[in-house]
């Protein structure tokens, strides 16, 4: 690798060190990219270059997980279709769920799809976070008789609306605390989807 090369990764490394840092201590909004060069200890101009701007910065440090649950998705769509779809859905979404809830910066990113700026980071966390809707829509498709791709691509746009209203749930804590006791996300999510899949069962009169 060449000396200029080894410079720019050491560069990039450091920038997403104290991202990383940064964030975690203060949260995602209060912390500016001049912040984040000053404890990169590099200029603000070298974070714009490697990163673009603070979407694409906070989208590299989360692709590694994100590639990985869809990766875990792209296993498990073909699991057992003996098991009850509501089953089969929520342990797709479920561990999604549990990673946005764990990291509502990131879970604000998936849920500002059509305004974050555009780049090279946003736009593949934004891929695998569109897959997966197809991994639900197959496991529609194979789930239930009858169902056609048309049937289980809207089947599976009902259930991604469900799943951003769950997030929601979790991150709105004032929304959370008015249940009493508190419900879980998942838990909500569960409900919603035992009410859409009904439906579509009804639709395909499986």
């Amino acid at each position: 690798m060449k000396l200029s090369q080894q410079r720019s990764r050491q560069t990039r490394d450091q920038i997403i060190a104290a991202a990383r840092d940064l964030f975690a201590r203060q949260g995602y909004e209060p912390t500016s990219i001049d912040q984040i060069a000053a404890a990169a200890k590099v200029a603000k101009s070298s974070v714009f270059a490697h990163f673009g701007d603070k979407a694409n910065l906070l989208a590299a440090l989360g692709l590694s997980q994100i590639e990985a649950l869809a990766e875990a998705g792209r296993q498990g769509d073909a699991s057992d279709p003996a098991q009850p779809l509501e089953v089969r859905v929520l342990a797709l979404l479920s561990p999604w769920l549990a990673y946005f809830c764990r990291e509502p910066a990131f879970a604000g990113l998936y849920l500002s799809q059509s305004g974050i700026a555009r780049g090279p980071h946003t736009d593949e966390f934004m891929r695998l976070c569109f897959e997966l809707e197809d991994q639900t829509a197959r496991i529609f498709e194979t789930g239930l008789d009858g169902c056609t791709p048309d049937q289980a691509r809207l089947f599976a746009r009902g259930v991604q609306a469900l799943f951003h209203e769950a997030i929601v749930y979790e991150i709105s804590d004032w929304l959370k605390q008015s249940q009493t006791p508190p419900r879980s996300s998942e838990a909500v999510l569960t409900d919603f989807l035992a009410v859409w899949i009904a439906g579509a069962r009804r639709q395909t009169g499986s």
